[in-house]
């Protein structure tokens, strides 16, 4: 009785400790650099892949991830095997375009070789995030709940095709997430030590990742011992404010790069009004001239009718009380409904005329502003949705 209320117990501590909170819990000096990934060349860490589905490539600094197809998302580990007791992730990535509300990028991190363990997290193109963890083959949502799919809204993410800065921190078994240097959200696992590391892009879904650096506590690191120079050269002051400048310098440049195309877009938009307004002058102005001259041509054709009335009445006036009188009348009735009908035709295309003058002068509103080592395994079989 006494094991089964302590099993009890110890189940809902451990249950307990999932519960992410808003304060930070990770106050370790990463103060050694073990891995700076900007993508400039192939470093044998990444997966290469073009298919039907899938096509991943490093080019210009960036490693590319377009997921072309749109049921699922697909997950790429590193070819890097990483155990330090406490470290620290930072990654700069973003979603380029997606098909749908479905488009996501995000990391995976402490994977488990089986395929059983880890945690996801993701950013979404509504600016959601979400965490989850497998567990035995699903998912558990550590955001959120199963009927949003874990996602929860934030004002940390950047807008769609602007680079996000993610850091990650781990030491005993508690994590803290920050967003674009805010502390997003905390939380306590106990299930893992070490894993595995890499990236998730989701369906129909096209993203980028500019750099990754992996930094640890060089105090506990497990490999510190008989570490050579050149390790000793990797955690050395100089070289770690080395890294954290350029993260900050590509950050900026990042920043500057996502506000110079949106200045960009915006003169585009302003230089597309202005071509509308002129083409609409012009298509105003062949408008009114074609009306013009179809206004001409009916009064022409009025004033001749004009003329074969007035001599049919002197033909009339000629013929009195003779057989072919009635013929007579008759055409002159008609000519005078041709005349009334040619009047009510001459007065509306004079108030179309008129309107259209006036919108001659009338500018368009402009349109809204449209805000090779060795490789290892590196496949990861992700759980089916829940």
């Amino acid at each position: 009785m006494y094991k089964l209320l302590f099993l009890l117990m110890f189940t809902a501590v451990a249950l307990s400790k999932l519960t992410p909170v808003q304060a930070q819990t990770v106050n370790e000096k990463f103060d050694r650099l073990d891995l700076s990934e900007n993508f400039d060349t192939s470093s044998g860490i990444w997966t290469f892949m073009s298919n039907s589905e899938n096509l991943f490539l490093v080019q210009e600094g960036e490693y590319i991830l377009n997921r072309k197809a749109p049921e699922k998302p697909y997950a790429i580990i590193a070819n890097y095997d990483y155990n330090q007791p406490a470290f620290k992730m930072i990654t700069s990535l973003k979603i380029e375009k997606a098909n749908d509300q479905n488009g996501s990028v995000g990391v995976m991190f402490m994977a488990q070789n089986d395929g059983n363990g880890g945690f996801i997290f993701e950013i979404n193109t509504l600016k959601q995030f979400r965490l989850r963890q497998i567990v035995a083959g699903s998912y558990r949502y550590l955001t959120g709940d199963a009927k949003s799919g874990g996602w929860v809204k934030s004002n940390f993410i950047n807008n769609l095709n602007v680079y996000n800065l993610l850091e990650l921190r781990f030491s005993q078994r508690n994590y803290d997430i920050y967003l674009n240097n805010n502390l997003l959200m905390s939380f306590t696992e106990i299930a893992y030590k070490s894993g595995r590391f890499g990236y998730i892009v989701g369906p129909g879904s096209r993203a980028k990742i500019d750099f990754l650096y992996l930094f640890s506590a060089s105090g506990k690191s497990e490999s510190t011992a008989g570490s050579s120079n050149n390790n000793q050269q990797e955690g050395s002051p100089d070289v770690i404010q080395l890294a954290e400048s350029i993260i900050k310098l590509k950050t900026q440049i990042n920043k500057l790069q996502a506000e110079n195309e949106e200045l960009t877009r915006n003169l585009e938009s302003v230089k597309s009004a202005d071509q509308e307004d002129e083409n609409e002058r012009k298509l105003k102005d062949k408008t009114i001239t074609d009306l013009q001259k179809q206004m001409t041509k009916k009064e022409a054709s009025f004033d001749s009718l004009l003329k074969v009335n007035q001599t049919l009445l002197k033909y009339k006036e000629m013929v009195a009380g003779n057989e072919n009188a009635d013929l007579i009348i008759t055409l002159s009735k008609s000519v005078k409904a041709e005349k009334e009908k040619n009047k009510l035709l001459s007065d509306s295309l004079q108030i179309l005329k008129t309107e259209l003058m006036k919108q001659k002068g009338t500018k368009a509103a402009p349109p809204a502003e449209k805000k090779e080592p060795q490789k290892v395994n590196t496949e990861f079989t992700l759980p089916k949705e829940n």
